[in-house]
């Protein structure tokens, strides 16, 4: 029966517009939800499940593998759900693509990173650490995606990032603070840059802690909107958005040839 502790209904979760069967075991999550819609026609034989809030769904064929596709939003909260529910629905691994700020000067706009690892202070990851998680990537979905990019003849570097539950204050971007603090200046890229950050985002913290306490292998893979050090912007994101999915597509069969030669 529904509840308040477990409002799914005939199978179907309170906010993906899917249910059983609809779930590939891997599954690309980007957070905007035109995006999955952009990428729908890189897959073959697709069935758009709809949106309900930030939540699109699709699943499909890439390169010979069934792959689903589900935006998840802005943010820890909305990330968190999306992972739970794809996770009850049978995905097994999960690849975030999304956008970040380098804090490299030589990160150029349009290349990419996968991410090993994250740091940050998001409120959603801080409750999934408390349940074991850690934001570490899957080894074989992070060198997966490194050999993927490579394929491909694509820039893809490996490092650490930063994520953060606020895209203005919370990344230095100060608009218009009033009162005794209006002048206030947090310096968090320079604090995340001190500890080793390359660059910082909104997910993918979120993503991996969130993943490893409920049982995903997770990885994330980032491309590069603007850089920081450079004040650089990229303004036409689709080719770089249209290179993730192939990267990360590809970074599943890449995944499945590592587990084969190893057992």
């Amino acid at each position: 029966m529904t509840s308040a502790a477990f409002p799914w209904k005939n199978g179907r979760p309170p906010h993906l517009p899917c249910g059983p069967g609809d779930i590939a075991e891997n599954v690309l999550t980007p957070g905007d939800p035109d995006r999955v819609g952009l990428l729908a026609d890189m897959l073959e034989d697709v069935t758009d499940f709809g949106r309900k809030r930030e939540f699109a769904v699709i699943t499909g064929t890439y390169e010979g593998q069934r792959l689903t596709i589900c935006s998840t939003g802005i943010g820890g909260p909305s990330t968190e759900i999306a992972l739970v529910e794809l996770a009850m629905l049978g995905a097994k691994r999960v690849i975030r693509i999304g956008g970040m700020s380098a804090l490299v000067a030589e990160y150029e706009p349009g290349s990419f990173v996968a991410v090993d690892r994250a740091i940050g202070d998001t409120g959603t990851a801080l409750t999934y650490r408390k349940a074991g998680g850690k934001a570490v990537a899957s080894p074989h979905i992070l060198s997966g995606l490194m050999e993927a990019a490579s394929e491909l003849g694509l820039t893809c570097r490996p490092g650490m990032v930063a994520s953060t539950d606020s895209y203005y204050l919370g990344q230095d971007r100060r608009y218009r603070l009033t009162g005794d603090d209006q002048d206030f200046v947090l310096d968090a890229i320079d604090h995340v840059q001190a500890l080793g950050a390359i660059g910082v985002e909104m997910e993918s913290e979120i993503t991996m802690t969130v993943g490893a306490a409920i049982g995903l292998e997770t990885g994330c893979l980032l491309g590069i909107h603007g850089n920081r050090a450079t004040d650089a912007w990229l303004d036409d994101y689709e080719s770089t958005q249209r290179n993730l999915l192939r990267i990360a597509g590809r970074a599943f069969s890449s995944n499945k040839r590592e587990l084969r030669r190893k057992s």
